[in-house]
């Protein structure tokens, strides 16, 4: 099979995070259901999800501790630190406020392709909590998959529950009550009032 240039990179992207962490890892979970991307930044593409409160190997974090390398079910990737935490002796741990006391040892992202991030429209405003997802109509769910709008970025990663920045425009869904955005690569359906994320379609 030819290899295209997409492909190439998302090769070379994977296989960096399998070399990113050392033989040992953390275990670690996340507060939200979280997007697992190839690179450690949100310009990076999804590969795949971190699902709420479920047990992964964290095998290694940024030297800023903003981004971790993980092992979950059979995937590897990247996560925003921001929903990591850890147990240590029955004391649960934020991975990105308490860094190196939470035992992560800190790796580079090697193998992985750069992709500079882009400009950005503002920062997402992360949930307090877990927060559960709506459950669309098919129509809806048809809509968002098949319309494409403008793509924006913000500073952050998107979960269930995060308030978009004012600056990201919310478009209409026909027969529905939601806004719609495509924001870091994830297509969301948004309270218009709150503008908080209330469904993430994960095709």
């Amino acid at each position: 099979m030819k290899m295209t240039p997409r492909r190439i990179f998302l090769a070379t992207a994977i296989a960096g995070v399998i070399v990113a962490g050392p033989a040992f890892a953390i275990s670690g979970y996340s507060t939200a259901h979280l997007n697992l991307r190839a690179g450690p930044g949100t310009q990076y593409p999804i590969v795949g999800m971190m699902e709420y409160n479920v047990r992964s190997d964290i095998t290694g974090c940024l030297a800023d501790y903003s981004w971790c390398a993980i092992a979950v079910a059979g995937l590897t990737g990247w996560a925003s630190a921001e929903y990591l935490v850890v147990d240590k002796g029955g004391a649960i741990m934020q991975v990105d406020e308490q860094g190196a006391a939470t035992g992560i040892p800190v790796v580079a992202a090697e193998g992985v392709a750069e992709v500079v991030a882009g400009p950005t429209v503002g920062v997402v405003v992360g949930p307090a909590g877990n927060v559960a997802a709506i459950v669309p109509e098919p129509a809806v769910i048809s809509y968002i998959s098949a319309t494409p709008v403008p793509a924006v970025a913000v500073e952050g990663e998107i979960v269930l529950g995060a308030v978009l920045p004012a600056a990201v425009q919310l478009y209409e869904v026909p027969g529905a009550a939601y806004g719609y955005a495509i924001v870091n690569g994830n297509r969301v359906l948004v309270d218009v009032n709150s503008r908080a994320v209330l469904y993430i379609h994960r095709a």
